[in-house]
């Protein structure tokens, strides 16, 4: 069953490396990120960085997400938890539905909770955006996510 929209996951660490995790349907979850991860390694230019994340995109729904597997970043990391995986790196969120287009939403990466969005920094794209309008959009995001956890956050 095709879903309506589509959602991406884009970690970012501190040497601007992308991990993208596209979603696919989750029994338990209603969407979870598939066992596939992609990578974009630092060096690139916005037409990489806008295949990229369009590659991200057209792989969501693409498979259905296992559910009893860790997140493909805690098993690419090699990480125990999914908590010490996402340590020390930050988090955009990307939405795409066919009618409203595109959005992109930065998180902070917390002690306690994980990622949460800052829902006040959402970047917004109609569906048929050029592909400059896509990478300026993307490159003021991810300029805008915190990699790793935030102090005051690590302290509490």
């Amino acid at each position: 069953m095709a879903q309506d929209y589509k959602i991406i996951n884009i970690y970012i660490d501190k040497n601007k490396a992308l991990y993208g995790a596209p979603f696919g349907p989750s029994e338990k979850y209603g969407k979870r990120p598939i066992d596939r991860l992609f990578l974009l390694m630092p060096g690139y230019n916005d037409e990489m960085l806008c295949a990229f994340v369009d590659r991200l995109f057209d792989k969501c729904d693409s498979e259905a997400a296992k559910d009893d597997v860790p997140p493909s970043i805690q098993t690419y990391l090699k990480a125990k938890s999914y908590k010490e995986a996402i340590k020390n790196l930050g988090l955009l969120v990307g939405f795409y539905s066919e009618g409203d287009g595109f959005a992109f939403t930065p998180t902070i990466n917390t002690a306690e909770k994980g990622f949460v969005m800052c829902d006040d920094k959402v970047f917004e794209l109609r569906p048929n955006c050029t592909r400059k309008e896509m990478a300026n959009a993307l490159s003021k995001a991810l300029k805008s996510v915190r990699v790793g956890q935030t102090e005051e956050d690590s302290t509490k």
